[in-house]
């Protein structure tokens, strides 16, 4: 479904515990797509994705497309091995993630892709914090949020300010206004809305699917 359900540490976020609590089963987590022609999927263990690489070379990258070290946060970039029609050399995902190559708890040695912590053009800057919009979707909904819309936008000096839409009371925004003071040191502006005024911005322009975050950011 395009969601995660573990956080960076591997634990369970709150839909893989929402999951967890309606039925007794084992989740797996998989990461795919269409222009990787493979999957990284977990083991029994949940500690990420296991890289096959005798499908496809996997590198992690910084902004100037240099690889960063095992650990650190960077764009996942693929080229194929198997792909012979159309082969993808160093072709960027747009995915953050970050690569354990640690041996597995489960004995395979090849190397582990971390839960997607954000894309790349999503990164939000704030007081020398990055965020990406998962990360603040989590906040929320351990917060007991459930209807919110995310905005990014510049102001007048050009950096990127937050804005939280939730639909709950002056109790919810002082829980997340807490999450973010104690873990980040940066308190976003938030906005009590009713559950129609955030569908209403969530349906915005006549999509289908609703839009939880919304980027206003000058681009040029």
């Amino acid at each position: 479904i395009g969601e995660n359900i573990r956080n960076r540490d591997f634990s369970l976020n709150t839909l893989g515990k929402k999951i967890k609590e309606h039925w007794n089963v084992q989740l797996y987590g998989t990461y795919a797509s269409t222009e990787m022609q493979t999957a990284f999927t977990e083991c029994s263990y949940g500690r990420g994705g296991h890289h096959h690489p005798e499908l496809i070379i996997t590198e992690v990258l910084d902004k100037n497309n240099n690889p960063v070290t095992t650990g650190e946060e960077g764009e996942l970039t693929i080229t194929h091995i198997g792909v012979e029609g159309m082969p993808l050399v160093r072709y960027k995902t747009g995915d953050i993630v970050q690569m354990h190559e640690e041996v597995c708890a489960c004995g395979r040695s090849t190397a582990r892709v971390s839960p997607v912590i954000g894309r790349m053009q999503n990164m939000i800057k704030l007081k020398g914090t990055t965020l990406y919009p998962p990360g603040i979707f989590e906040i929320l909904h351990e917060a007991g949020i459930s209807d919110y819309v995310v905005e990014v936008s510049s102001d007048a000096l050009g950096t990127d300010a937050l804005k939280l839409m939730i639909a709950g009371s002056e109790d919810s925004s002082a829980r997340v206004q807490s999450i973010f003071q104690s873990r980040f040191r940066i308190l976003p502006e938030i906005i009590l809305s009713s559950p129609p005024e955030i569908e209403q911005l969530q349906l915005k322009d006549g999509v289908r699917k609703p839009a939880k975050f919304i980027d206003r950011r000058k681009t040029g």
